[in-house]
């Protein structure tokens, strides 16, 4: 594989996808799909209540659940748990990104070119890191895409509520696959504009003997000027870790992108640093209820210490509601019949698990789609940005208009392909086809 190093692109930042039209191999345009996503193909329906404990009707509006909902960027995780103080510890070096591992080292990949002198800044305003720190050393990692860079003074004596992220020491395996981490970093946005802190929650696709790679799924991702940026996970003694640097990536940005790997850094890292000293993590925005981390572990709060305590589900259960510990933990019997707290699309109808109650929202009957939004793993109902265009398009002489219900309106100048707008018979739809 040739890897593209960002070094050369100023480097990586979380955006949206490109809204560009274009052309097929076959000479179609690709498909567009306006339809709602119903796992068993259901066609949508008309169910506007919420049966569950108040069995009333639900007025439209915006989905009372989307308050966490990662489209592209956010500018606060929405699935691993870190503290407001560890948020502050993301780095902008302008032009490429990093983060505190302790109170004065900062951890960054090798491409950035860190060099002594060079200034950094953190802050609690995510359009505005205004906390600056100069650069006094440099420890470039010998083999990798990896660089320790010490700063003139501690963090907590110019920024005193932000909280060091420190470096995974244990070893990831074959069960981290799949698993949900959180990148962050001050680079490129969907609209170009760049210099705001930002993260992005995506599945852990792939690990090899140096990276860590995450899959953005064509929906979001890193980009130029989120080089060196942090990759976090909820680690198995329940605290929140650094496991990577980001190196290189999709030019897309809302692919694959890898970062080095810091569990198998450990001792160079440690050789510099000191040893990694975790001290009781407390629990963020996590609740004594708890949360899912995906299906395959659950996390909370414990109420004796004050810490995250974390569960990896075993074969034959998931992360759901269990009454008798009144919060979410690894059952095997669930009062929702199967029903998670993701849910699932019923025609066009989101139905959930809320704490042990089924409920439901009618997409359909408020105009809405009911989608799967895979940054936060359930299905939702999000607003219909072709407010009932016609699916498979349609032409205005050699203009070819298509919807999709993540872009929106697209118009395409087939004849700037030397294409004409007509019926594609393969595809079903009106595309750009040879004339």
């Amino acid at each position: 594989m040739t890897h593209r190093t960002l070094a050369l692109l100023a480097s990586i930042s979380l955006l949206a996808g490109c809204g560009e039209s274009f052309v097929a191999a076959d000479g179609d345009t690709p498909d567009q799909d306006a339809g709602s996503t119903t796992p068993d193909g259901a066609t949508p329906g008309v169910d506007a209540s919420t049966p569950g404990a108040d069995g009333g009707p639900l007025a439209c509006g915006p989905d009372e659940r989307t308050a966490r909902l990662v489209y592209f960027g956010t500018s606060m995780p929405t699935v691993v748990p870190l503290t407001a103080g560890q948020v502050l510890a993301v780095v902008d070096f302008d032009t490429c990104s990093g983060a505190f591992v302790t109170d004065e080292w900062v951890l960054t990949a090798k491409h950035c070119g860190v060099v002594v002198g060079r200034r950094l800044c953190v802050g609690p305003d995510p359009l505005n890191a205004n906390v600056c720190f100069t650069v006094d050393r440099v420890e470039d990692n010998p083999s990798v895409d990896m660089t320790l860079a010490h700063v003139d003074a501690p963090a907590s004596s110019r920024i005193p509520a932000l909280e060091p992220i420190p470096i995974m020491t244990e070893r990831m395996d074959s069960t981290w696959i799949g698993r949900t981490a959180e990148a962050a970093g001050y680079g490129t946005q969907e609209d170009g504009s760049s210099g705001e802190r930002e993260f992005s929650a995506e599945p852990i696709a792939r690990l090899d003997d140096v990276y860590v790679t995450i899959d953005g799924m064509g929906d979001r991702g890193v980009c130029f000027g989120d080089s060196g940026g942090p990759l976090t996970v909820l680690a198995s003694d329940s605290t929140v870790r650094v496991i990577g640097a980001l190196s290189y990536g999709d030019p897309s940005c809302t692919g694959q992108d890898s970062f080095t790997r810091t569990d198998l850094q450990t001792a160079w890292i440690e050789a510099i640093i000191g040893p990694v000293v975790v001290d009781g993590a407390p629990c963020g925005r996590i609740t004594p209820a708890g949360d899912c981390v995906g299906s395959s572990s659950a996390v909370w709060c414990d109420t004796a210490s004050g810490t995250l305590t974390s569960e990896t589900c075993a074969a034959g259960t998931a992360c759901g509601w269990d009454a008798a510990a009144s919060g979410y933990r690894c059952v095997s019997d669930d009062p929702c019949g199967g029903i998670s707290a993701a849910g699932r699309c019923e025609g066009g109808t989101a139905r959930w698990c809320d704490e042990g109650t089924v409920r439901s929202r009618g997409c359909s009957a408020c105009g809405q789609l009911c989608r799967y939004v895979d940054e936060v793993g359930g299905f939702y109902c999000r607003p219909d940005p072709c407010l009932g265009m016609d699916p498979d398009g349609s032409c205005d002489g050699n203009v070819l208009t298509t919807c999709d219900p993540d872009e929106g309106v697209e118009t395409t100048n087939c004849a700037a392909f030397g294409r004409v707008c007509g019926f594609s018979e393969r595809r079903g739809a009106y595309r750009c086809i040879r004339g």
